[in-house]
């Protein structure tokens, strides 16, 4: 007894692009020689512009795609913990490490890439930084900034070598460059001492923060977690408002998305 296999083979059938249909056009015409030249030239002056509308269309998706993007991010991005003291000026700050270990994987989680490069020095002696934001649809933004060399201390005084100084000038600047492009935000810890400037929020302050990020169907205890606090009503009272709004942002982009 013989046993028969029945073998079926699905034929797909692709669809030429535009592009492809244009490009097969225009082999044919370059192949007959009693096609005039001009006509030649009119269908590759027509392959040009067509590849230039669909590069245009494909940056103003991109744009798009990066703005929206920038938008979610900076509004998840939390406020950054001022971790170092100053002696000198007698201050507080966040060091870079800090910004990056808590902003960067929000940055990241967004599609976005960040790129730092010293490229020499300007006329005022001031180091050149390079800066690159890319995002993953396509669309990169960059620039550059001077930033005055750090070489002396709070008197005056050259205090650093050479190659200190261009360390921490760039270390200052991809901080504060860091800050400036994703607009981040640092306070104080909550461990430190209490100042005038320490005030939290009213129990109605917390509430209306609790009510809104409810609605977002939130977890509190997470989102202060966040924030770097061990309840709402240690918020500083200063950050309630950017936090209100920030969670309102939120909400209408929920809104916006269901």
């Amino acid at each position: 007894m013989s046993t028969s296999l029945d073998v079926r083979t699905d034929e797909t059938h692709l669809v030429p692009s535009s592009d492809d249909r244009m490009v097969a056009a225009i082999e044919r015409v370059a192949m007959d020689p009693t096609v005039p030249i001009e006509r030649l030239k009119e269908m590759l002056a027509m392959k040009e512009r067509m590849e230039d509308r669909a590069l245009e269309a494909a940056d103003r998706l991109a744009k798009k795609a990066f703005f929206a993007a920038m938008s979610k991010c900076q509004a998840e991005l939390p406020v950054v913990v001022k971790n170092q003291k100053n002696d000198h000026t007698k201050s507080t700050y966040a060091d870079l490490a800090a910004i990056e270990q808590q902003a960067m994987p929000i940055i990241h989680k967004h599609g976005f890439a960040v790129s730092f490069q010293p490229d020499g020095y300007n006329e005022l002696g001031e180091l050149r930084i390079l800066w690159e934001i890319s995002h993953e649809d396509g669309h990169v933004r960059s620039g550059d900034a001077g930033i005055p060399v750090d070489a002396a201390g709070s008197q005056g005084k050259v205090n650093k070598t050479g190659t200190q100084a261009f360390g921490s000038t760039a270390t200052y600047g991809r901080r504060y460059l860091l800050c400036m492009l994703f607009n981040i935000s640092t306070g104080d810890d909550r461990d430190g001492n209490r100042t005038d400037d320490d005030a939290t929020i009213t129990n109605q302050q917390r509430d209306e923060l609790q009510n809104l990020v409810d609605e977002l169907g939130w977890n509190v205890p997470d989102y202060c977690a966040w924030l770097g606090i061990d309840a709402l009503t240690h918020l500083q009272a200063k950050f309630f408002a950017r936090e209100k709004q920030r969670l309102e942002t939120k909400i209408r982009m929920k809104g916006s998305a269901q």
